[in-house]
């Protein structure tokens, strides 16, 4: 009885370093930070950070009504906030919204289910048209080879603010 105790614990220690370890953060920083155009917050803009060495990943979040992003990423165990420490180039696009008439019709109760396919299958045909969306924030921001906006994600996560005003 003694043996089969003595065996239970170090299958316990066993089971609860490897468990400890699978929960380290891997060194995933926070990123958080704050986007304005001309000095004023820019909402729902999505801000994505590419990283530029073989150390990190991609990451990003989307901003506030007050410009903020908190960055999130794929590999990050905290909750999937931060990045690893590393260089990393960042565009930010903020794309006008498109309202769809025909499904805000709908919506209202305005026109029945039928209605609403019988207009899309309009659209689809190309009886209606309609443009992309239109870029509200500097196209020079939007490609991740022409970027101006680079960072570097620090170890230090008091480093890891950036705050980006776009002209």
């Amino acid at each position: 009885m003694k043996n089969i105790n003595l065996l239970l614990c170090a299958l316990l220690a066993v089971t609860s370093v490897a468990f400890l370890g699978c929960n380290k953060d891997k060194g995933y920083k926070a990123v958080t930070g704050t986007v304005t155009m001309d000095g004023a917050p820019v909402e729902g803009a999505t801000v994505t950070f590419y990283n530029q060495d073989s150390t990190g990943e991609p990451g990003g979040g989307k901003t506030d009504a007050s410009g903020a992003y908190t960055v999130t990423s794929s590999g990050a165990t905290n909750g999937g906030k931060g990045l690893l420490p590393g260089t990393y180039k960042v565009t930010v696009m903020k794309y006008e919204e498109v309202v769809d008439p025909d499904q805000e019709a709908f919506d209202k109760g305005e026109i029945d289910y039928d209605e609403l396919q019988k207009r899309k299958g309009k659209t689809m045909s190309g009886t209606r048209t309609g443009g992309a969306p239109k870029l509200l924030t500097p196209a020079q921001y939007a490609n991740p080879g022409g970027t101006p906006l680079s960072v570097t994600v620090s170890t230090n996560p008091q480093e890891n603010v950036f705050d980006f005003n776009l002209e």
